[in-house]
This record gives structure tokens, C-alpha cells and sequence, in this order.
């Protein structure tokens, strides 16, 4: 578990899929994350053992995002992936906060800078990269305060809505991460 201020990261359990599926059919959500395709809940129990395997095996690390002041509720996801342990880098994939009444309220940014702690402070990434569509100009907002950089434009490369629609490519250096935020206060942080 990686705990932030508002937030702690930890690893997803089948019991999770319930509560996932609550919130992963609504397109309003399922639009910005990689497959817009509706799921069923035993598509997100396969999805949770097959995270949880490739968390095992360090390919990929994906996180259910939980609210650790109050609630302890399971409110979010975010991971790793495409991590390259010979060049350091990886990617974020999927993150998103489930609840639209929870989005605005600072847990996705303690989430991803909890998140970037973990990639640059305890498992030594370089670089941490990502793509964004480029009309959702509130996550490039969030991502740009975490401190990512636009890096360029992948032209009308995901279809959305009807029509093809350009990607913002984001990164973050490690040095550039510590020079801003150093390393973050810490929880309890066991992998």
C-alpha cells in the first residue's frame, strides 16, 4: 500500500469487481479510459486476476485508489503499464475516479502524485509518460499540476463520439518530479 495525503494506492482484490462494475458501464466514465466497450462483472473478475498477475510478475502495476481519511471507500483506479525495466519508463493507463461528485476535490491528484512517488522513488523509473485525449482539457490541467509537460500531438488517433480525435502526449522526468515535489511524506508502503 502507498498512502498519500487523501488517498492510499493499493493492490485490487475480486471482491473490488463489485464495486468497480457499480461505476464502469457509465460512458461518462468509460470515455476517457482506454476501451469504451461496456464490461460485465465477471469480465472485471477476470480483469482484477489478470492485474493481479501482472502485478506479481512487475510487468504492470494497477491500483484500486482508496479514500483513507474517512470513508475508506474504494473510489478509483490507476495504474502502470508498458514498464520498460531497461530503460526506466513507463506508462499511466487507466486512472479515473469513479464518482463525478468526488472528481474536482484533489484525490486524482494525490492519487497520481502518489503515484509517481511510488515509480520514481521506490522502483526507480526514469520517466513516466502518458496519453490524453486532447479535448479533455480539465485531466491535462490535473497532469500538467502533477507536473507532466505536453510533449506533442498524436493526430486522430482514438475515435470518440463519433469522430477521430487527437492525443496530447505528457511526461515527467524523474529529476523534474523531485526538483518539484522531492519525495513525499510516506504512509505505510509495502509492495
Amino acid at each position: 500500500m502507498f498512502s498519500g495525503q487523501h488517498t492510499l494506492l493499493r493492490r485490487l482484490e475480486e471482491a473490488d469487481a463489485e464495486k468497480i462494475f457499480s461505476h464502469w458501464n457509465n460512458y461518462e466514465l468509460r470515455q476517457y479510459l482506454p476501451s469504451p466497450l461496456p464490461s460485465s462483472q465477471q469480465d472485471l473478475i477476470e480483469l482484477v486476476r489478470t492485474k493481479d498477475k501482472l502485478f506479481r510478475e512487475r510487468s504492470e502495476f494497477f491500483f484500486g485508489i482508496e479514500e483513507c481519511c474517512t470513508s475508506k471507500e474504494l473510489i478509483g483506479i490507476i495504474n502502470l503499464e508498458s514498464i520498460s525495466w531497461i530503460s526506466r519508463h513507463a506508462f499511466i493507463g487507466s486512472f479515473c475516479i469513479f464518482k463525478p461528485s468526488l472528481r474536482g476535490k484533489g484525490y486524482g491528484r494525490d492519487a497520481m502524485l502518489t503515484l509517481l512517488d511510488f515509480a520514481f522513488n521506490v522502483i526507480d523509473l526514469h520517466v513516466v509518460a502518458l496519453l490524453v485525449e486532447s479535448y479533455n482539457k480539465h485531466a491535462i490541467g490535473l497532469y500538467e499540476n502533477c507536473g507532466f509537460m505536453k510533449r506533442g500531438t498524436m493526430r486522430e488517433l482514438v475515435y470518440r463520439n463519433g469522430k477521430h480525435c487527437d492525443v496530447t502526449v505528457m511526461d515527467v522526468l524523474k529529476k523534474d518530479f523531485l526538483d518539484r515535489y522531492g519525495i513525499l511524506p510516506k504512509g505505510e508502503n509495502i509492495i
